[in-house]
């Protein structure tokens, strides 16, 4: 059996950033609260609980004058607002790139911003939840009630970023779509997906391409980890897992194996993963 591991496997800079600035945080507090999920990954949020972190689902939850993180998707200005109101000492650990993307949004609030990404993800939520007039795109059925959104706003030109995890050539895509929608309106367009997930998903393209099966590991919720596993299986037998548990299938010792973590999976679980896939191997 041969196994190759992505060279872009793993955590990405900014989960990287946010899981060691809450384990120092953790170190020194107690109790510390999270809203939501610190990142799709519930093998380190239970890590990181273990060492007393309260996930919560709700500012409501959170006593006053208590110690919160916001977490690395980021959180909308009401939730900042909320935080003050209860005198909660906030621990923002969003990730720098959603930064930039915040202040960006607040920068062109006089435009109407379309957001290409996942109507439900905890990124696009906060993001939206910087915007004066907005529209989420997951899709090029969402287009045309944009564009009625767009006429009722009276804006008059249109500021276009993604989530930092949304597939690159579906981002490339809707934009062409938009663009023949909304024909002869000042469109200014921020290709704001993360330069790791975009490595990240070319990498698994090639290598799926040259291996007999893929693992993809990750948070079942995790929306880069399921763009990962979806690019993946076009090419090959791909297999998405969480963790070590998941490994109920096995392989042939001639297999040639592809690894891929996803950005907020650590290389503890990957290595984890890898073990209990050489146990599982049939000869």
């Amino acid at each position: 059996m041969e196994i190759i591991i992505g060279k872009n496997s793993g955590f990405c800079n900014g989960v990287k950033y946010t899981i060691d600035k809450a384990l120092e945080v953790l170190s020194k507090f107690h109790p510390v609260y999270c809203l939501g999920e610190i990142v799709h990954n519930k093998d380190v949020v239970s890590l990181l609980e273990e060492k007393g972190m309260i996930t919560v689902n709700s500012i409501l939850e959170i006593p006053n004058n208590s110690k919160v993180i916001i977490r690395a998707h980021g959180e909308s200005l009401d939730i900042y607002d909320k935080a003050k109101g209860k005198n909660l000492d906030i621990i923002d650990l969003t990730c720098g790139k959603i930064k930039i993307i915040h202040k960006e949004v607040l920068e062109h609030n006089d435009s109407f911003i379309i957001i290409i990404g996942k109507h439900d993800h905890p990124e696009v939520i906060g993001t939206k939840g910087h915007c004066k007039y907005s529209y989420v795109i997951s899709n090029e059925n969402d287009i045309d009630n944009c564009y009625k959104e767009f006429i009722d706003s009276k804006r008059k030109d249109i500021y276009i970023i993604s989530q930092t995890t949304f597939n690159n050539n579906d981002f490339d895509i809707l934009v062409d779509k938009i663009k023949n929608k909304f024909n002869n309106i000042n469109i200014i367009v921020n290709k704001s997906i993360c330069n790791a997930t975009n490595l990240r998903q070319k990498e698994v393209v090639e290598l799926s391409k040259n291996v007999d099966k893929m693992v993809i590991i990750g948070g079942k919720n995790s929306s880069n980890t399921k763009e990962l596993y979806n690019l993946s299986k076009d090419n090959c037998e791909t297999y998405l897992v969480e963790n070590k548990d998941d490994i109920n299938f096995r392989f042939n010792e001639y297999d040639k194996i592809g690894i891929m973590g996803g950005a907020s999976t650590s290389n503890d679980i990957v290595n984890d993963v890898i073990e209990r896939i050489k146990k599982t191997t049939s000869k």
